[in-house]
């Protein structure tokens, strides 16, 4: 039972991050046939998480209401009607469509969550929100992998359509689970607003929830920074091809699924989910400085390494992070408490790679603006410190 709830949700977030990731991989492709320059995707990717930061407190409801396997079917429809509204090609529905991808976005963690959290064991808790989150690595490793090629072949709309395939699949197979899954929806949980100000509230009066949520925009900004550039870093700045760029993307996308695995693991078994996520941090902190290093007579190996390195850490920390932010919830409150916490994820995902983007405008090196990205990363190091400071005093 377990295994199957796992393996369902982790497929249908991958098809959402899927939905995502298909714009930054084949960004060269699409910006030259829109006549557009490709550093401008870190705006599109601000967007859909500005969109995703606004709308997730007021989407919870669907939980709730519905329940959380028809909020996740939900979010996989909307995912859909993005995909075929980019399909037109225009700045209006590229914009349009980012809107509803960030709306998708929104419903599905704390819809997840939701699951998760009844179906787990506590004792495995940490390793099973892990594996589920392997669906944003996987997504992005997959499109990685698939989209260039298929890009080149076909055309960069190919791309979309493979995606909109699967999530409409997933949509199918969901089906399937829904009685199950949802039999604990209610009527009671209040109104969208109410919800969403419970979910902002817990935050507040929680210091350990408010400053692991605070960490994560940090986090999650340096995250979507390495996956929206570095492809374009490597093929503008170290001489790759799109191809070649697109499997060192997915290196670092591996090893973050590796590792989300690896730490949920260590964190049950030893009991520090909070200081492995400050390791985790810190790792963040010196692999943007050595990108900041990087250059075209920079050998394969070395390049694979730090990308390892890079995507372990900085894409490996958010199951355990999701999962503490499911410990610290009261009583029935995993979905509203994930949401409030969604939010300021979101925020650092809104802010990260437009600060990205414009950096590098400033400074015209991808190379330079990862290092500066590492100041930034230390914000999170800092507020991580701050959560353990507050859990020292709680205990």
């Amino acid at each position: 039972m377990l295994v199957a709830v796992i393996a369902l949700i982790t497929l249908a977030q991958i098809g959402t991050v899927m939905g995502i990731a298909v714009f930054p991989v084949i960004a060269p492709k699409l910006a030259a046939e829109m006549g557009i320059e490709p550093s401008l995707v870190g705006y599109q990717i601000s967007l859909i998480y500005g969109a995703a930061m606004l709308s997730s407190p007021f989407l919870t409801w669907m939980v709730t209401r519905h329940g959380a396997c028809r909020a996740i079917q939900g979010g996989l429809l909307l995912s859909v009607a993005a995909l075929a509204l980019a399909l037109v090609s225009g700045i209006t529905a590229l914009v349009i469509a980012s809107i509803l991808l960030g709306a998708a976005m929104s419903v599905m963690t704390p819809a997840g969550a939701h699951v998760l959290f009844r179906f787990s064991p506590p004792k495995h808790r940490n390793l099973v929100f892990s594996i589920k989150q392997t669906c944003v690595p996987a997504g992005w490793m997959i499109v990685a992998l698939v989209a260039p090629p298929v890009t080149l072949l076909l055309g960069w709309k190919w791309a979309l359509l493979l995606v909109i395939g699967f999530a409409l699949a997933m949509i199918v197979a969901l089906q399937c689970v829904r009685a199950r899954w949802d039999d604990d929806r209610t009527t009671q949980g209040g109104s969208a607003r109410q919800q969403a100000r419970e979910g902002m509230m817990l935050l507040w009066h929680l210091p350990q929830l408010r400053w692991l949520s605070v960490a994560s925009m940090f986090m999650s900004g340096v995250q979507l920074c390495l996956s929206s550039f570095a492809v374009t870093m490597l093929v503008q700045d170290a001489g790759y091809g799109l191809v070649a760029a697109g499997v060192m993307l997915s290196v670092a996308q591996g090893s973050g699924v590796t590792g989300r695995i690896a730490w949920g693991w260590i964190a049950d078994r030893s009991g520090h989910c909070l200081r492995l996520l400050a390791v985790l941090s810190a790792v963040m902190v010196v692999c943007c400085g050595a990108m900041a290093l990087m250059t075209a007579q920079w050998p394969r190996a070395l390049t694979v390494l730090l990308f390892m390195a890079f995507g372990a850490s900085a894409i490996g920390w958010n199951g355990l992070f999701l999962a503490e932010v499911a410990r610290l919830s009261p009583p029935g409150k995993v979905s509203v408490a994930t949401s409030g916490a969604m939010v300021w994820n979101f925020a650092g995902i809104l802010i990260g790679p437009a600060m990205f983007a414009l950096i590098y405008r400033l400074s015209g090196s991808y190379a330079t603006t990862f290092g500066v990205l590492s100041l930034f990363a230390v914000g999170g190091f800092g507020s991580l410190l701050l959560t353990l400071a507050s859990a020292r005093r709680a205990a």
